[in-house]
């Protein structure tokens, strides 16, 4: 028979369950089973009878959560709710462009997609909508809904971009200093014969998809902390510089509808727009501006110095030396900055080199190919195949080859040119040559303000790569509904800016991938328990992930926090 004895030992009462038998004629402990402390068998009893969940529902709570908090505080949701007011019953179109760019971020697909990732996020309980009512049907009769037209008064699209960059004025969230302007181009699936829409259109695309229909994006961010000024969505086979003259007219527009002084701003271009009619368009605005000249158009002397004549840059340039000097470009005098970077110096060696051990065995394959007697080639298929080898950055300048053709045969010859090699390594690679008429500005200046081109590109590639937002697949079919598009997909990139600006804060160094994973994995687990009584209601425990030091610091300094509004407490069972 068992039972339970207590053992005193340091003044402390230990428990066992002991079983005794007689031995040889007398009693005898013959098992015992240790048990603990009064408090660990009242702990191990309240866990055998503590009830088990009927059910445990995972709600997505950092990355949605996060963004949600990012417009309410930055006011994008207060701009949105002035121009798209609520209904009486159910979202309204402020809701439906909001949801669409926050689902770019978390979860890029179709619209069919979206009512099923929404049901299970924070969003459902903290705006309380049933996951029906955002149908993609739901969502293209919202967007008819939004006015769109040549800009004006009519574009609702227009209002919401200038009263964001209002919003953000007012809170000080962007800077007059730096604007950095880019343009770029999206594949779509529109189809040849549509003409409903003249913004899909065939061009150069920029991801090598030219089979395709594209539109063009011309892109204005601030330089320090990333948000969206404007944008603007072109015809597909528009060229960046005959987009560059009407962005522009946007863009001073822009500044002086809300007071912003075109002086004190210096909005940086790449050199695709650096032609010469576009400099004098920015002469003309009154901004000041910095371009990276095309290697071409800079003198000889200045762009081919040797680095070691360039000086140095400060701790906050690693790797990077830049000199200055006033010279004469289009006709006038302008501040010229050679920059040289390490780094970028052996990324274009690292590209150079590889497509040099691609074509030149490719050339060796197909010099032997010409020597057999069944060979079929024409000048112009081979001289086609040698062009698509050599057309990387300063390949076709490395190789040389001798095409000729004997006795009714086609012969190649080709060598490395180890001259012009020595030249690219020693006076291309690395280097930049910056234009700008901010002429009192040092080198670093300049070098740091052209710097803001390089966050305008990540976001592009984010778009593309879908590794910030998911731009594609676009299977839009009217101009209005690839505006929207471009509208909301802007606006989460704005939203990602905020987030992560605010986030260094809390955990400096985290880069933007870094980020949306770590938020990707704060998680809300709702546990839904039977009901203490045979008449009451289902009780509902909410537990979080177990974060991990980045996670919490993140969670606080975002306010993920403040929307654990739903308490746990009762609720009626659902079916």
């Amino acid at each position: 028979m068992a039972t339970i004895v207590a053992k005193r030992k340091r003044r402390q009462l230990y428990y066992y369950i002991v079983e005794s038998a007689r031995v040889d004629g007398k009693p005898r402990i013959v098992h015992q089973t240790y048990l603990g402390t009064a408090e660990r068998i009242a702990a191990l009893v309240q866990d055998r009878t503590a009830p088990l969940p009927l059910s445990i529902t995972t709600v997505d709570l950092g990355l949605p959560g996060a963004l949600w908090r990012a417009a309410q505080q930055s006011g994008v949701w207060d701009v949105l709710g002035s121009l798209w007011e609520k209904p009486d019953s159910g979202p309204s179109t402020a809701h439906y462009l909001l949801l669409a760019a926050i689902h770019r971020i978390c979860q890029p697909g179709p619209k069919t997609e979206v009512a099923d990732w929404y049901r299970h996020t924070i969003l459902s309980s903290l705006w309380g909508f049933p996951a029906e009512r955002f149908t993609s049907q739901e969502f293209w009769d919202a967007f008819d809904r939004i006015q769109t037209g040549s800009g004006g008064e009519s574009d609702e699209l227009e209002q919401a971009q200038s009263r964001l960059l209002a919003a953000w004025k007012d809170q000080q969230l962007i800077s007059r200093r730096l604007l950095a302007y880019d343009t770029t181009n999206f594949h779509t699936w529109v189809a040849s014969t549509n003409t409903r829409n003249t913004l899909a259109q065939r061009g150069h695309n920029k991801q090598g998809r030219h089979n395709l229909r594209q539109v063009g994006l011309s892109y204005v961010l601030d330089g320090e902390n990333g948000l969206s000024l404007c944008h603007h969505v072109y015809p597909g086979n528009v060229a960046d510089t005959e987009e560059f003259p009407i962005a522009l007219g946007r863009i001073v527009a822009l500044l002086d509808r809300h007071s912003i002084a075109r002086d004190t701003v210096t909005l940086v271009v790449d050199k695709g727009s650096a032609a010469l009619a576009n400099t004098l368009e920015l002469e003309q605005a009154g901004v000041g501006w910095i371009s990276a000249l095309p290697w071409n158009q800079a003198p000889e002397q200045f762009r081919e110095r040797p680095v070691e004549e360039l000086p140095a840059l400060s701790s906050s340039q690693p790797g990077v030396r830049a000199a200055a000097e006033r010279l004469v470009v289009h006709g006038k005098e302008y501040l010229c900055v050679m920059k040289y970077s390490a780094a970028f110096a052996s990324e274009q060696l690292h590209s150079v080199t590889t497509a040099l051990s691609k074509a030149l065995p490719a050339m060796r394959r197909l010099t032997v190919e010409l020597a057999k007697p069944a060979a079929r080639f024409t000048e112009a298929g081979i001289r086609n195949k040698i062009a698509r080898w050599l057309s990387g950055a300063f390949v076709s300048d490395l190789v040389r080859y001798q095409l000729e053709q004997r006795d009714g045969r086609w012969h190649l010859q080709f060598d490395l040119a180890h001259a012009a090699l020595e030249h690219v390594l020693a006076h291309r690679l690395g280097r930049t040559t910056l234009l700008t008429n901010r002429m009192d500005w040092t080198a670093e200046q300049v070098v740091a303000g052209y710097s803001g081109q390089q966050q305008i590109e990540r976001v592009f590639r984010g778009l593309k790569e879908g590794d910030w937002l998911g731009w594609g697949p676009m299977y839009h079919w009217t101009d209005q509904k690839i505006r929207v598009h471009a509208f909301y997909c802007m606006l989460g990139i704005s939203l990602l800016q905020y987030i992560y600006k605010k986030a260094q804060a809390a955990w400096a160094g985290l880069s933007m991938e870094q980020l949306l994973e770590e938020l990707r994995q704060i998680q809300q687990f709702a546990l839904l328990y039977p009901p203490q009584s045979e008449k009451g209601l289902n009780r509902v425990a909410l537990v979080l992930s177990k974060q991990t030091l980045a996670q919490q610091s993140l969670a606080m300094k975002l306010g993920l926090d403040t929307l654990r509004a739903a308490k746990e407490g009762n609720t009626r069972p659902t079916a």
